[in-house]
C-alpha cells in the first residue's frame, strides 16, 4: 500500500482484521515478527526515532493503557514524538 505526502490515511476494517497491530508495528509500539515496511524512504527497523517525530496517531478509543503507570504513559508518548529525556 502506498500513502502520499499531504494526504490523510485511514485504516479501516472489521474487528480482528489487524488494524491496531499494523499501526502498532508502524509506530514502533510493538516489534514486527517478520516482513518489511518503510515510511517514506525510512525502514521501520532502522530509524524509528526519526519516524516517530513525523507521525501522528489518533486511536479510536481511550489512549490510556491499564498496565502502564502515569510516568510510563508520559514516557511512551514523549518517545513517540521524539522528546528528549532532558525535556521531560
Amino acid at each position: 500500500m502506498t500513502m502520499y505526502p499531504g494526504q490523510i490515511f485511514a485504516l479501516l476494517g472489521h474487528n480482528g482484521a489487524g488494524k491496531t497491530t499494523t499501526i502498532s508495528m508502524l509506530t514502533g509500539l510493538i516489534e514486527p515478527s517478520e516482513g518489511y515496511a518503510t515510511l517514506g524512504t525510512t525502514n521501520i527497523f532502522e530509524d524509528m526515532t526519526h519516524l516517530r517525530e513525523n507521525l501522528g496517531f489518533c486511536p479510536q478509543h481511550n489512549i490510556l493503557y491499564g498496565h502502564l503507570t502515569v510516568r510510563e504513559h508520559l514516557e511512551l508518548f514523549c518517545s513517540l514524538k521524539g522528546v528528549k529525556d532532558s525535556e521531560e
